[in-house]
């Protein structure tokens, strides 16, 4: 009988998270495909807030059933997480790559426009996003889901 390894509490940590927040997702894209406006609504502060609906640009239109399918994926990337399936921790550490290339270039643009708080928040979320990824490559972590 093979040795089974232990979920790591951090990915079922992350799992958890994953799955409420597509549970989340899914509702406001059910809510919105009912007539909700809570999604094309303005929200923040200061001069620069729009609504969520903006964030997909030609396919404003659409942001009902965009959030709807994200929060699927959510989910279904929670629940893979979850099982320790390899595909949802790659595509965990993607997300994570990706989001971290995003922060570089916002912390790059910072320095250029002098925003120090674009700068310090985006190496912050920078190095958290890095550590992620370095936790998800790590031994242990790939051990746990190549079963």
């Amino acid at each position: 009988m093979p040795l089974r390894m232990k979920k790591p509490a951090p990915i079922v940590v992350f799992s958890i998270l994953a799955m409420l927040n597509g549970g989340v997702t899914f509702a406001l894209g059910v809510m919105t495909l009912l007539g909700s406006r809570i999604l094309f609504k303005p929200s923040g502060y200061g001069p620069n807030r729009i609504a969520i609906s903006q964030l997909f640009g030609p396919f404003a239109d659409q942001t009902g059933w965009i959030v709807l399918a994200l929060g699927i994926v959510f989910v279904l990337v929670g629940y893979g997480l979850f099982t320790l399936r390899e595909w949802a921790r790659l595509t965990v550490f993607w997300v994570f790559a990706l989001v971290a290339g995003a922060t570089l270039v916002a912390v790059v643009w910072g320095v250029y426009h002098g925003e120090v708080g674009v700068v310090l928040s985006g190496l912050l979320k920078g190095a958290i996003d890095a550590a992620l990824c370095l936790y998800l490559m790590s031994r242990g972590v790939r051990n746990a889901f190549s079963h």
